[in-house]
């Protein structure tokens, strides 16, 4: 099989495989991930060493998870926007060079046009994970992101009757991030048992171990929260698998599975090595790793890409377009002067107008979320929630995260509205 894979026929195979519907990894499936990831890494490497800049290191310890969750995801390569597909939302964006290897070996896009613009002035194949390369689904940067952004899209999902899986994946250095521990709670609290999370756990970060830099419990918080916690050897393909089936499959809690991983991992040398996280192998280096993983043509065909890069990439890739709907904005309420009425109730009263005015059970309606951070009686929604309790969402006092979730709610259909107030 690996002597003919190529990325079409790889997409081809897992058609009727996924919703991870076999019990186990079947034999000839592993085989083929097998050899996907060893190209995969041969890709990251590449990517980084043209670019002399880059993250290879977690982008070569997060490889099999990602192409597990690519491959047997409910996900159309063919068709990256449809609109019942599960959503995976990459925390740790800038493992870049592993979500576009992982997807190109995947059948989503073309990796030697990633290879090429990695990083490159005008390309949409940006040193953080954006929503112009396809099956992207949330623009990167700031780490700590992602399980709010799933939540997001989860909030989308119910409030639009759809019953997709979100997947946030994230590496173990954000984990110190505050605005995680605020999403997970809000995930357990309103149900939301179609998120699986997946950690990265390397144990290094861009300045050393994660234990020196900032000592955490990652385990202990998250069950701490209600999250249903198991652990697995990331690099394992069969047990990798197992572990999201079975999340997949779990509805009383939502899931976080810990990946032990090893940075690096594939290129002995690096392996274990934080100075890797963000560091790209010189073009020496890269050749002896591309050795390795099975390419003797390594010299060549980097002077090859190098004389392919210098002349530019074009790409008709961009972000998906702005879909805004249509909002029916009915007969406004005129306040007269002999009606005292302060800004905070007439905002309260407005919503309420609107949501009952683009219900979706009328014609091109469209579902209206409101999320609060405990401040419902001061701003008025209160109204609002008490007629629609089923899309008002009271994430108390965690800002951070709602303004993300809020967002990446907006992005998944329907019209989002978040209130706040500084204290």
């Amino acid at each position: 099989m690996s002597s003919n894979l190529t990325d079409l026929n790889a997409a081809k195979f897992f058609e009727n495989l996924r919703g991870f519907k076999p019990e186990t990894l079947p034999a000839d499936a592993r085989e083929l991930l097998t050899e996907m990831a060893r190209q995969a890494r041969r890709s990251i490497l590449k990517m980084t060493t043209l670019a002399a800049s880059g993250h290879p290191g977690g982008s070569m310890s997060s490889l099999e998870f990602y192409l597990l969750v690519y491959n047997f995801a409910n996900l159309r390569p063919g068709d990256p926007r449809w609109a019942d597909r599960d959503r995976v939302l990459i925390s740790h964006g800038h493992t870049s060079p592993g979500i576009y290897s992982a997807l190109g070996h995947s059948g989503f896009l073309d990796v030697e046009q990633a290879i090429l613009g990695f990083r490159l002035a005008g390309s949409p194949f940006e040193g953080h994970v954006e929503r112009s390369a396809p099956g992207v689904e949330w623009d990167s940067g700031n780490l700590g992101q992602g399980l709010s952004a799933a939540c997001g899209k989860a909030v989308a999902g119910r409030a639009l009757g759809k019953n997709f899986h979100v997947y946030a994946l994230m590496g173990d250095g954000e984990q110190q991030k505050g605005q995680i521990s605020e999403a997970r709670r809000f995930a357990m609290k309103y149900g939301f048992t179609n998120i699986t999370g997946v950690i990265d756990l390397n144990r290094l970060q861009i300045s050393g171990a994660t234990k020196t830099i900032m000592p955490q419990r990652i385990a202990e918080n998250w069950r701490s929260d209600g999250w249903n916690v198991v652990e697995g050897d990331g690099h394992d393909l069969d047990e990798m698998y197992s572990l999201l089936r079975t999340a997949r499959n779990d509805t009383e809690k939502p899931t976080v599975i810990l990946a032990h991983t090893i940075m690096g991992k594939g290129y002995p040398p690096i392996e274990n090595d934080h100075n890797y996280h963000g560091a790209a192998l010189s073009e020496e280096r890269c050749i002896e790793a591309l050795a390795i993983l099975g390419n003797d043509n390594g010299a060549e065909e980097l002077e090859s890409l190098k004389a392919k890069r210098a002349q530019g990439v074009k790409s008709n890739l961009s972000h998906p377009p702005r879909l805004y709907p249509s909002v029916a904005t009915g007969s406004p309420r005129t306040y007269e002067v002999d009606k005292k009425i302060d800004n905070r109730s007439a905002w309260g009263n407005a919503l309420v107008d609107l949501a009952e005015e683009n219900s979706p059970e009328k014609p091109n309606g469209a579902p209206m979320v409101v999320f609060d951070c405990d401040l419902a009686i001061s701003v008025k929604t209160n109204g609002f929630a008490d007629k629609f309790p089923e899309l008002f969402f009271q994430a108390g006092i965690s800002e951070h995260s709602t303004a993300t979730t809020a967002g990446a709610c907006r992005t998944g259909g329907g019209w989002t509205f978040m209130a706040e107030l500084g204290g």
